[in-house]
């Protein structure tokens, strides 16, 4: 336990511009982008969304707000910080993935591979360090940040509408879901499995080839190319496409949301593990695993470029 501990510790070490200042400089940036939407000083507009003080001008919106039940206060919360913890939700994936891609392939660029094998630590180790600081430290150490930008968000807003006569200021804190940090948490972690064939394959690329984004991105780019010419189908692709999307949303999976958006429910779980494409990318990671072991196992310290 001693050395998985050091392990972690070294990995964030190395890696904490990603994830450690990486989350805090998103929600620093997403905080300041609402306070200055109360403020008036600007407004957010996009396709599908737009957050800005000019709908409350609205007399309907207004009574709304104030006839809305404690579950529909809940719902609208939720919904609205989970459109706000999503730019975090990506610079998270990013961090993972550039972190997949770079922990084997430094060491063997730095040659500091060779310091850190004279420790009594097998191959096997420290590639199962390194998959559990990606799918289970990672996704923790969003959670400060996000916490961070609902608590200045909530706070904003209900001063706003205090001092806008809108709604007291006990109209959202009374609503606020604090135990959705629990379904956050757990749902985080099932997506890092659900992308897992991802980001073993990428961690493969990066421990046997001297040009892993080529190595990483070319095979996949090849297969889906071969398949729609010679079969016409885009099977693969659709495959890796619905690895990146939410696991509650995969076309596959055996629940609809009427939402895409939505953090997905505790009981869900179980579905997850129930679906055969689950196990099938487990059982491909399993694979990428096997292989990344044996190449850094059998790695000549060579230079890379």
């Amino acid at each position: 336990m001693n050395a998985l501990k050091a392990m972690i510790r070294r990995e964030l070490q190395e890696h904490k511009w990603g994830f450690v200042y990486l989350p805090w400089i998103v929600a620093a940036f997403m905080s300041l982008v609402v306070v200055m939407v109360y403020l008036g000083l600007t407004e957010v507009n996009t396709e599908n969304f737009k957050f800005s003080t000019d709908v409350f001008s609205d007399t309907k919106v207004v009574q709304q707000m104030n006839e809305a039940t404690f579950d529909q206060r809940k719902a609208a919360i939720r919904a609205g910080l989970l459109v706000l913890g999503i730019p975090l939700v990506i610079a998270l994936g990013f961090a993972v993935l550039a972190y997949s891609l770079s922990t084997f392939f430094d060491e063997r660029k730095d040659k500091s591979i060779i310091f850190w094998r004279s420790f009594p630590i097998s191959d096997s180790f420290t590639v199962f360090s390194k998959l559990i600081v990606a799918l289970v430290i990672a996704p923790l150490l969003v959670i400060p940040a996000l916490l961070f930008l609902h608590l200045v968000s909530v706070t904003a807003g209900s001063i706003y509408f205090a001092v806008s006569d809108i709604v007291p200021f006990t109209w959202a804190w009374q609503a606020y879901p604090w135990l959705d940090w629990i379904r956050i948490i757990f749902s985080l972690w099932m997506q890092s499995l659900w992308t897992l064939p991802i980001i073993t394959w990428i961690m493969l690329a990066g421990a046997y080839s001297r040009k892993p984004v080529v190595a990483a991105i070319l095979p996949p780019v090849v297969i889906v190319l071969v398949e729609g010419v010679s079969l016409s189908s885009s099977v693969f692709f659709d495959s890796l496409v619905e690895r990146v999307q939410p696991w509650s949303r995969a076309g596959s999976f055996p629940k609809e949301y009427e939402s895409t958006l939505g953090v997905a429910e505790l009981s869900d779980i179980p579905l997850l593990f129930g679906m055969t494409e689950f196990w099938a990318g487990i059982l491909i990671s399993s694979v990428f695993i096997y292989l990344t072991i044996y190449f850094r196992s059998k790695s000549d310290y060579a230079t890379v470029e």
